[in-house]
């Protein structure tokens, strides 16, 4: 995989641009569409204590505004014998509740909006003593907030994936959200915890950025309006210099691109000739245009000519076929990233191989293990 922009699982066309993170360098653009559905609500069925036949659902949706929908059914079993009319709405996104109808199959369909973080509960009946027979189906907007499962209670039911502390710090760290802090590590550890809190209560927009698909970690609302600007940066930037961008303006001078997510999701680009003058003329097509900069160093070689050279490197017969482990381009520094285990000696026989400056870092890195390799492994044991 290429090292450059590395776009995460929620590439979003909604954003409210309400809530600013904090250290964020300039304010997302109003994109909330109030005709679409929101993109950010999750799910989850429990067990209730109203009765045998009866299961409580939740959604949990974020900051964005728009449209709820959700659909319920048991795929298998016994068909849902009811259901509350409404869904009720908690939280400062709350417009109403979810109303739900009937549908063919004993399914049921609700529908609502928002106009940020929500929290929505209602409840379905099934036949008596039927309830951790069957998994029950709640599906939303994005496949990220679907969920198929036992109720919550049940013996057979998913265990949510516990949260560590220190998991959250990192997570955070990567993506620069405490930048503000200036490394103070207790007022660090205080924000993580307070989120993790958040995420027990059932904080909306916590719940919804913890899943795994999304971002991994419970985050404020104003952080999830910042990861998600990034996103929708990001991605048009993308499609404009994969696009012609390149080859109608820089074709012989482009040198690739570099994402610091925890620097505040800045993106350098960069160029072998007028570096300053060239970025200047693509951000006049960029959104967020500040969040751009060129190159600390002005490259040398353009991102061409370091595929030509990586695409063939190491060759088959060469001594350095069977030293290298891994191998991939770093564009901020111009240079061929090559991983071994014996970091002296392939310097030495790439400096050999292509001269002393040949556009190559060598870094120690271990083998890859493949995941077959470990399933085979497991299941031998």
């Amino acid at each position: 995989m290429r090292r450059g922009v590395l776009i995460w699982a929620v590439g979003l066309a909604f954003c409210v641009a309400a809530f600013l993170s904090v250290g964020a360098q300039a304010t997302p653009p109003d994109t909330t569409s109030t005709s679409g559905r929101v993109r950010d609500c999750t799910t989850e069925a429990k067990l209730s204590s109203e009765g045998p036949s009866v299961v409580r659902y939740v959604v949990w949706c974020g900051v964005q505004s728009g449209r709820v929908t959700l659909r319920i059914r048991r795929p298998r079993g016994p068909a849902l014998l009811g259901f509350s009319q409404t869904a009720q709405a908690v939280g400062p996104g709350a417009s109403g509740p979810l109303r739900c109808h009937p549908q063919p199959g004993g399914r049921v369909f609700c529908s609502g909006r928002t106009s940020g973080p929500v929290t929505f509960r209602g409840s379905v009946t099934v036949p008596p003593g039927t309830r951790c027979a069957a998994l029950v189906r709640l599906n939303v907007w994005r496949w990220t907030g679907d969920s198929l499962d036992f109720p919550t209670g049940c013996p057979k039911s998913y265990a949510e994936p516990v949260r560590h502390l220190g998991q959250i710090i990192s997570s955070r760290a990567y993506y620069g959200l405490d930048r503000d802090l200036n490394g103070d590590h207790a007022a660090i550890i205080r924000r993580a915890r307070d989120l993790l809190q958040a995420w027990r209560r059932g904080d909306p927009v916590a719940r919804w950025t913890s899943q795994e698909e999304v971002f991994g970690m419970p985050l404020s609302a104003s952080e999830q309006v910042e990861l998600e600007y990034r996103d929708i940066y990001r991605e048009h930037f993308q499609d404009l210099i994969e696009g012609s961008w390149v080859a109608k303006n820089a074709p012989s001078t482009y040198a690739g691109y570099e994402l610091d997510e925890a620097a505040g999701g800045i993106i350098y680009v960069g160029f072998t000739v007028e570096p300053e003058a060239m970025l200047e003329k693509l951000k006049q097509h960029l959104i967020a245009p500040e969040r751009f900069k060129p190159f600390p160093i002005t490259p040398t070689y353009t991102e061409a000519e370091l595929e030509k050279i990586w695409f063939k490197f190491p060759a088959k017969k060469s001594p350095l076929w069977g030293l290298v482990n891994q191998t991939g381009i770093d564009y901020l520094a111009n240079k061929i990233e090559v991983g071994t285990e014996h970091v002296a000696r392939v310097r030495r026989l790439i400096v050999a191989r292509y001269g002393p400056d040949a556009p190559f870092e060598v870094v120690f890195a271990r083998p890859v293990v493949l995941l077959q390799r470990n399933l085979l492994s497991a299941s031998a044991n």
